[in-house]
């Protein structure tokens, strides 16, 4: 019997390229999301409100496009979703409350999902255990469940470490949310079969649950072919940071290095959403924080930087890294990036919290401009390697043998 996919995804992470590789592969039966600028409700707020005046979410959800060959296969639960957002709302800046929402919300579009069936599905994927309790319900039927893990499940307690030590420069994570949290996610790993992780950082938190080697699969994620046609030009010394400036990524240990470089002439670049406590922050003075840009102009500040710098402490892959590569650009990273980089090849792993290695690592590359314009090369060879394209070629050798 062939192979008959139900691909189980909220919002538009990858721009929903599994969805869309499993169409083209002949394999995928329905795609079960919420709000999205294609069908349902979403598709009236799209046909209605002017670009131009539309703000907040809903740019966000007007930007939410599936990919046109899966159209016809969407299936949106406008309620559960519109539900969701109100409570959302309502909860203002209220960490618990807005946990207990997304709690509420996972159960609501699971039930939503079994009250629409499982059609000819022989086989459930599911974004990091999205509606879970469709899931199970998938399980007794004997649909096999493959779920995407895109961010290590051990994040919560990696971050809650740091804010210990950081107090000043985030809140720390109620206990209940990371109890919830925790429980939930085993019940995941109950119920799937075969998971999928873009790292070896994912793998090794998996670990951690109890999921075994032999039961996950690594697949890096890639980088659009329009990025390779970037022809980097380099301000010397210019250092370039793109994310949400936050403890997770490592914002204070680029200041703590920018600090140990504050006699060079470096601009240290960091683009992205920014906190008052973080950019007033002491750590931080010597960071030039440019907030969140357009989209379309992110690739003119990867063009004009001669270094990337990611000292994140938690992620999948980051997809930063690969945009850097695939411009040119040698990127500085910790293994918990879960970057394809290799040390001393496309740029330099170093240690989590080490802004010394850093610091060293950054003058050593500006510096030492043969050194630098050689890894460069490198970077953008590697990132020819992974591209989505091949990233679906990955996927589906994969999809086809569980």
């Amino acid at each position: 019997m062939s192979k008959r996919f139900i691909a189980v995804q909220t919002g538009a992470r990858y721009n929903y390229a599994i969805p869309s590789i499993l169409e083209k592969s002949g394999m995928l039966d329905a795609f079960y999301t919420d709000l999205c600028a294609s069908s349902g409700m979403g598709a009236v707020l799209d046909r209605w409100i002017p670009k131009s005046i539309a703000t907040g979410s809903i740019r966000r959800l007007l930007n939410r496009r599936v990919p046109s060959n899966i159209e016809d296969k969407v299936h949106t639960f406008d309620r559960v979703s519109l539900h969701y957002w109100v409570r959302n709302i309502l909860a203002k800046e209220n960490k618990i409350q807005k946990n207990r929402a997304l709690s509420q919300f996972n159960q609501e579009f699971g039930r939503s999902m079994i009250r629409k069936g499982t059609g000819r599905a022989t086989h459930l994927f599911s974004m990091f255990g999205e509606g879970t309790d469709f899931l199970e319900f998938a399980k007794q039927k004997n649909i096999k469940i493959i779920t995407d893990i895109f961010i290590s499940p051990l994040t919560y307690q990696i971050i809650q470490e740091e804010k210990k030590k950081f107090r000043d420069l985030e809140s720390m994570i109620p206990s209940e949310i990371i109890r919830s949290s925790y429980a939930w996610f085993d019940r995941v790993c109950d119920l799937t079969d075969t998971f999928l992780v873009p790292s070896e950082f994912v793998g090794r938190g998996l670990e951690q649950f109890g999921v075994k080697p032999h039961q996950y699969y690594k697949v890096p994620y890639g980088v659009d072919k329009s990025w390779l046609k970037l022809v980097n030009a380099p301000l010397k010394g210019r250092i370039l940071f793109v994310g949400t400036a936050e403890l997770r990524k490592g914002i204070h240990i680029l200041g703590m290095a920018a600090q140990k470089l504050s006699h060079r002439c470096y601009e240290f670049r960091v683009v992205g959403g920014v906190s008052d406590k973080i950019r007033s922050h002491p750590l931080t003075q010597n960071l030039n924080f440019r907030d969140r840009i357009p989209r379309s102009e992110i690739q003119q500040e990867y063009v004009r930087s001669d270094i990337f710098v990611l000292p994140t402490l938690a992620e999948g892959s980051a997809q930063v890294t690969y945009e850097a590569l695939a411009a040119g650009i040698p990127v500085i990273t910790t293994p918990a990036a879960g970057s394809v980089v290799r040390d001393g090849i496309e740029g330099f792993i170093v240690p989590e919290r080490d802004p010394v290695a850093i610091a060293e690592r950054i003058e050593m590359l500006v510096e030492d401009r043969e050194l630098r314009d050689r890894i460069a090369v490198a970077a953008k060879e590697r990132a020819k390697e992974y591209t989505w394209d091949k990233y679906a070629d990955r996927l589906l050798s994969i999809f086809q043998s569980v």
